[in-house]
């Protein structure tokens, strides 16, 4: 079953947002580390539903513009385009080859799986696939897939994890039925259960098609979010 993994928000100072929504609503967040093949770095804020929020920077222009990842592109766009805020967001699966075999087969256009790692500020290394549907910088964002090796993405120390729920994430379409065919053909989904717009239960959350424009995501009890516009 498909999991919320992690909300994306793109910043040109990733330490000071993490820092400002850290204080303002009373949440503990740290030191993500560096992903020296793309140029970029972030900061994290874990939560208790196995999700986190990354703030990610780039640091190298040079790397970052050169990279063929979708989602260091997608960074790029953002900074060239002045747009701080939500960009994208991650469902983790525990068998990415599964669905690159499905875009195979049906003809869905993607890049990747993309091997990442990061250096921790502990020197550890984290490491992960990530798989991309493509889509538009400028349009709902298709959520990326990302796989694991090991634990996955956890605080090094239990202290850093925040005892809410990080379980909502709502994207805004303008044709909301047509968006919701796209995404249940590429990513296997069911029918979604029609209430305040279209809602999918996740193995930790729900994924929500609503008629606007944006990203959003919110916590447990819509105590706090996050939103931007495209």
């Amino acid at each position: 079953m498909l999991a919320f993994d992690h909300l994306v928000i793109y910043s040109n100072d990733p330490k000071r947002h993490q820092e400002i929504f850290s204080s303002s609503h009373k949440q503990v967040g740290v030191q993500g580390g560096q992903h020296n093949d793309w140029g970029t770095h972030n900061y994290l804020a874990f939560y208790n539903n196995n999700a986190y929020v990354e703030w990610l920077g780039i640091d190298d222009e040079t790397k970052a513009k050169s990279s063929d990842n979708p989602l260091i592109q997608h960074a790029y766009h953002a900074m060239t385009s002045e747009h701080e805020g939500p960009i994208q967001f991650a469902l983790r699966v525990d068998d990415i080859k599964r669905y690159q075999q499905h875009f195979e087969d049906h003809n869905i256009e993607y890049a990747g799986p993309f091997p990442g790692k990061r250096t921790r500020p502990d020197g550890s290394t984290l490491e992960w696939s990530m798989l991309f549907p493509k889509y538009d910088f400028n349009s709902e964002p298709l959520p990326f897939l990302i796989e694991w090796s090991g634990e996955g993405n956890k605080p090094l120390d239990q202290a850093d994890m925040n005892p809410s729920d990080f379980n909502k994430i709502m994207v805004y379409s303008n044709n909301p039925k047509d968006f919701v065919s796209r995404l249940k053909s590429i990513y296997l989904l069911d029918d979604p259960q029609s209430k305040d717009g279209f809602e999918w239960e996740l193995e930790n959350g729900k994924l929500i098609v609503k008629k606007g424009t944006g990203l959003e995501a919110r916590f447990k009890f819509n105590l706090i979010k996050f939103k931007s516009t495209y």
